[in-house]
């Protein structure tokens, strides 16, 4: 019976996997309760959530690049993808997170980006647990299945330059590291991320009082004033928010 129930919860994911944007909320709910119907699965799961910490692995997943573009980065740890994709899925189906705008935030820069979503988070979700039990992976999909017939060409293409940026990205990284960090564009930067993340959590006043500090961080970061921007770091440092503590310990950490 077991083995029935995660089977039916690998049907469920390739349903997801499958399926059209609009449906794909739908979906996530019965793969979640195919989920709990699974006995090891839940196990497994629970597992991985014991040593999973939600708030710091979010703040490191969900986060913006140099460039100002919110991107996706995944776990290197296999128990903290399937830990962050479930709580991630969870979040998504009790409305803590607006599916839509999730998708457009993190997986926007990609051609197909929900396409982009299924391939980065759901399809390594639903091998990692098939592994565990022995069943088949289900191999990656081509984010542009969408695209027109001469896609393989396009690709071609795009991987050749994408190879050049990535060269010329290494040399400004290299060119980066031999600079001085600078506290004011770090202190905006972190004061983006705690933004990001309380833009998914349940408003009370203490979030609104830290997402207030945090926006009045982003304007005076530019005007590089040290004495105000300490004042707003040593007012964020009395608010008392655990959702986003490991980004704000960060935070203080530049000037104290």
């Amino acid at each position: 019976m077991e083995n029935l129930n995660i089977k039916e919860f690998l049907n469920t994911c390739d349903d997801l996997i499958g399926c059209k944007y609009l449906v794909a909320e739908y979906k996530i709910q019965k793969m979640l309760r195919a989920l709990a119907n699974s006995e090891q699965i839940c196990s497994l799961v629970g597992e991985c959530l014991e040593q999973f910490n939600r708030d710091r692995e979010f703040a490191k997943a969900y986060i913006q690049d140099g460039h100002g573009d919110f991107v996706y980065i995944a776990p290197a740890e296999e128990y903290k993808v399937i830990a962050l994709v479930f709580c991630t899925l969870v979040d998504i189906d009790n409305k803590k997170i607006d599916f839509i705008d999730f998708i457009k935030r993190f997986f926007g820069r990609a051609e197909v980006p929900f396409q982009a979503f299924l391939q980065e988070m759901i399809i390594p979700f639903r091998n990692l647990i098939a592994e565990v039990f022995g069943e088949a992976a289900l191999e990656h999909k081509e984010e542009t299945q969408d695209a027109p017939e001469d896609a393989a060409e396009e690709t071609g293409a795009e991987e050749a330059e994408n190879g050049e940026d990535e060269a010329d990205e290494e040399e400004e990284e290299s060119e980066d590291d031999e600079e001085e960090v600078d506290v004011f564009e770090q202190a905006e930067k972190i004061s983006v991320q705690i933004l990001t993340q309380l833009e998914f959590s349940r408003q009370d006043y203490n979030t609104e009082m830290v997402m207030q500090i945090c926006r009045a961080i982003n304007k005076t970061s530019k005007m590089r004033d040290e004495d105000v921007t300490l004042s707003l770091v040593y007012a964020l440092k009395n608010c008392k928010e655990k959702q986003v503590k490991y980004l704000i310990r960060e935070l203080i950490d530049l000037f104290y």
